[in-house]
């Protein structure tokens, strides 16, 4: 496994090998996205492209459609289901198998539903009433499809898978995506990540994490895919904080 994943809960920057399913899936974006760019020439290649910045800002029905439209896609699902993909999971799990949920994001300014407070994975699947997500404990592959900066990307928090289950409270249109208590969070250890197109970082499902606050609107959209694989044999021991551990209890009873 490895070291930094076991010991300080995520990977180094990793750079993912793949064939076209990078550039099918760039291409795909781009084809749905054009039209709410800055002018520019079509003969840019698909990589300036798929940076350029906004002309317009999408309605929330655009970002909703593009969403459902890119993660059900045959280009998302290649690019999940690749070798070079699968080959990266093989640096921490001996067997990594799919994990069911993997999802496409779209950082769009001003869009808030892609904005996301800081929180661990496990805070979803604990909850979960779906037999399939229990006791799976999947790493996430956080993948960028078009680069990311200190101002658009994410951060995790060394050393925080090894500490506890946090209660999370629900937000409206994610799901378990807030820890409540973010005293608990040391400062010091708040990792930015910053990647090129088709790098990525593997975090562990007890990692807190969030999206990077903006202090301003920045034009350039921020794709990214959270691809999740589980082993069998990885069973990371933690303790649950008590009230989320009730919360768990009504959702059985309820």
């Amino acid at each position: 496994m490895d070291q930094n994943f076991k010991d300080r809960g995520f990977t180094d920057i990793i750079d993912v090998s793949l064939d076209n399913e990078l550039i099918n899936l760039q291409n795909l974006i781009y084809q749905k996205t054009k039209h709410l760019l800055v002018t520019h020439d079509e003969n840019l290649s698909i990589n300036e492209k798929i940076n350029l910045e906004l002309e317009n800002l999408p309605q929330e029905e655009f970002w909703s459609k593009l969403m459902n439209d890119i993660n059900n896609s045959i280009e998302l699902k290649k690019l999940i289901n690749s070798d070079g993909i699968k080959f990266v999971f093989k640096k921490i799990f001996s067997k990594p198998e799919l994990f069911e949920i993997s999802t496409f994001r779209a950082r769009f300014p001003d869009q808030k539903r892609a904005v996301y407070n800081w929180h661990q994975d496990e805070g979803t699947w604990y909850l979960s009433k779906n037999k399939n997500h229990l006791k799976k404990y999947p790493a996430t592959l956080w993948f960028s499809v078009n680069g990311s900066s200190l101002n658009d990307s994410i951060q995790l928090v060394k050393f925080s898978h090894k500490k506890k289950l946090y209660n999370h409270s629900y937000v409206k249109g994610q799901g378990f995506f807030n820890i409540k208590r973010n005293k608990s969070i040391d400062l010091k250890e708040i990792t930015t990540i910053e990647t090129k197109p088709s790098q990525c970082v593997i975090f562990h499902p007890l990692t807190l994490h969030r999206s990077v606050p903006q202090e301003k609107v920045y034009l350039r959209p921020r794709y990214s895919v959270d691809i999740r694989y589980f082993d069998k044999n990885f069973k990371p021991n933690f303790s649950v904080n008590s009230i989320f551990q009730f919360k768990k209890f009504l959702k059985k009873i309820y």
